[in-house]
């Protein structure tokens, strides 16, 4: 631990738009190779690029989300490199003119980690390696599928961070509705920039590019291996050479692909067939307003206002369409743990056991918050409860039906409990005889009995005192 890594991140997200950034090819994920690719996409020449304007509206409502300033002006430009997977050997972006700048994420301990700016720009193709023919083939279904680029400040210190920050950051493009931040599709990519200095310097060392990494895991990992690699060179006197790196995953090593590009080498210069974006004031708080309430919010109001754990709030978060069952079940029913206990628990194991999403419920909202309703009432007891919130996910229905079709509305009727219990106590005599000698564990077992014999309508409450009376 002689050194201290400087980690800064470049994160590419495509967005949730039908159709591609500069055509009217659809944007989606997997199909036949080069099926959704026009002249526009592919370079032909001759073709002239048509900015689509969602894309520029789900940029903007990115730079919301991690709390950017939405600039008023931005502008394109052409960076000029080759590669098999760009045909035109040029990629629109935005170089000097972003359309967001700064932003921060705070990160698990309160560190706030500095989004230097986000910008727009146009996917390449993706290569399909065949090995065991020893060629590569170019499928440009993505070329010019719209993406953001968020460029973070080397403000990293530690693995714990990075993972925190990626993991933070995904879930509010989720939840702005910008990128589904399907890192195992590749919808988000993170390159690492990463360097290391003796602990105490204050001058960073030369960085290491590790490009398009795919998974949590894989960052963490990437990032160790090359906090070793660069150690072992400096330990030995050798001297880190600026360079793109790839991580593959299968050895646990990053592989050189090239020396590291400066902006120079790309020779960028205006775009001249898309003019400057200019949005106004007005347009740019039209998209602020449009803006759903980021989890980060939600979670300080459902710990600060309502009441709940910090992991219970930290779960519900954990999924825009969960949390927002959960804030319209509270509107109609503010039982606000009750709720969050049915919820995470019983509603998840359901979910869980039957590999569905929270899309995939047919009962609403506001049948959740009356079954809670009826459970705090007494209308049927908090077993009965989590057996009808099984009915309703496997056949759908409304509780109060349900509860009357299956016999769970609780008897308060104290006759027919009281036959009951006389009869438990006199077929377990030596078990109650051991009660009174003091073996207070008893009591579960008689309960139990009691409970199974009178079935879920039986009032537990009402049955424990009356158990608790007879056996004084």
């Amino acid at each position: 631990m002689r050194y201290q890594p400087v980690i800064g991140l470049e994160i590419h997200a495509e967005l949730l738009t039908d159709s591609k950034v500069f055509c009217t090819c659809q944007n989606e994920f997997g199909g036949s190779e080069n099926t959704r690719v026009c002249p526009r996409c592919s370079g032909l020449p001759g073709t002239l690029p048509l900015l689509n304007q969602g894309a520029v509206r789900l940029a903007a409502k990115a730079g919301f989300a991690l709390d950017c300033t939405v600039n008023n002006y931005s502008a394109f430009d052409r960076k000029n490199y080759f590669y098999p997977d760009l045909p035109k050997a040029y990629q629109i972006t935005q170089f000097d003119h972003p359309i967001c700048t700064g932003g921060y994420i705070t990160v698990t301990g309160g560190k706030d980690i500095r989004i230097n700016h986000i910008h727009i720009e146009e996917d390449a193709g993706k290569l399909v390696h065949d090995d065991y023919e020893g060629i590569s083939m170019a499928d440009y279904n993505r070329c010019g599928v719209p993406l953001i680029e968020i460029v973070t400040e080397p403000d990293f210190r530690s693995i714990e961070e990075v993972q925190d920050f990626v993991e933070k950051l995904a879930l509010r493009l989720k939840y702005a509705g910008v990128c589904d931040a399907k890192m195992e599709q590749g919808s988000m990519r993170v390159d690492v920039n990463i360097s290391i200095m003796p602990v105490g310097s204050t001058e960073f060392g030369t960085r290491a590019e590790l490009k398009n990494l795919n998974s949590l895991k894989a960052i963490g990992r990437a990032i160790e291996y090359e906090i070793n690699r660069q150690a072992e060179i400096l330990d030995n006197g050798g001297t880190v050479i600026q360079e793109t790196r790839r991580y593959n995953d299968n050895h646990g090593d990053t592989k050189a692909l090239r020396s590291k590009e400066d902006a120079h080498d790309y020779r960028y210069f205006p775009e001249p067939d898309i003019p400057p974006v200019f949005l106004s004031d007005e347009e740019i708080e039209d998209i602020r307003k449009s803006m759903p309430e980021m989890p980060q919010d939600r979670f300080v109001r459902y710990t600060e206002k309502y009441g709940l754990p910090t992991d219970d709030a930290n779960l519900i978060i954990s999924s825009k369409e969960f949390s927002d069952f959960y804030d319209e079940s509270v509107k109609i029913n503010p039982d606000y743990k009750q709720i969050s206990n049915l919820m995470l628990v019983e509603l998840n194991r359901n979910l869980n056991d039957s590999e569905k999403t929270i899309s995939d419920v047919t009962f609403s909202p506001a049948d959740l918050a009356e079954l809670v309703k009826m459970s705090t009432d007494g209308v049927v007891s908090k077993n009965a409860a989590k057996d009808i919130l099984k009915i309703m996910f496997n056949n759908g229905g409304k509780p109060i039906d349900i509860a009357k079709e299956n016999g769970f509305i609780m008897d308060n009727d104290t006759s027919g409990l009281e036959e009951i219990i006389d009869k438990i106590i006199a077929e377990n005599a030596d078990s109650v005889e051991s009660y009174k000698n003091g073996n207070q564990k008893i009591f579960g077992f008689l309960m139990g009995q009691v409970v199974r014999t009178a079935g879920k309508g039986a009032n537990p409450k009402l049955a424990k005192d009356l158990l608790t009376e007879k056996l004084k």
